[in-house]
């Protein structure tokens, strides 16, 4: 029996702890982070500064990403598994928000040029929301209206990066 939570009903056990899976999710991140590095190497830039350019932050990013990806391999592959209390199981209805999310992503990713920043990132929003159990109109109107806001606000106008 497991040690009840602060509501007083029996907290339900940690996942177990599993060494391949924490080998797989280092590895995807370290290839992950590796493809960012290299892909931003690759932006091009209308004039050379020799200093900070557009590609530096994204460099940046993927290398720390790729440097703690790396880590945690190591990690992985030498230490023990690590205890998951706390970590709930995998169920169905979590792999199938899984794919989903992964599907909208794609899909925005494939909307924001056709449609905009500005149109597609509340759908983006606000459909991810609902998938998480948003249902109020805060999560699913305020919340992606908002944020788009913010979002357009701080990249468009003050950091002058075209969205």
């Amino acid at each position: 029996m497991t040690a009840p939570d602060d509501s007083g009903a029996p907290a339900a056990p940690g996942a177990r702890p599993s060494k391949p899976m924490e080998v797989a999710v280092a590895a995807v991140a370290l290839a992950g982070f590796a493809v960012v590095f290299l892909l931003a190497r690759g932006i091009e830039l209308r004039v050379e500064t020799g200093g900070i350019d557009p590609r530096w932050w994204p460099q940046v990013l993927g290398a720390t990403g790729a440097a703690l990806s790396a880590v945690l391999l190591g990690r992985a592959v030498v230490g023990a598994p690590a205890r998951r209390e706390g970590v709930q199981e995998a169920t169905r209805d979590g792999r199938v928000r899984t794919v989903l999310v992964v599907a909208l992503a794609a899909l925005y990713v494939v909307a924001w040029p056709l449609a905009g920043f500005v149109v597609a990132t509340p759908v983006f929003l606000a459909a991810g929301a609902y998938l998480f159990g948003g249902r109020g109109w805060a999560a699913l109107l305020a919340f992606p209206v908002g944020l788009t806001a913010l979002l357009y606000l701080l990249f468009h106008s003050v950091l002058e990066v075209p969205l």
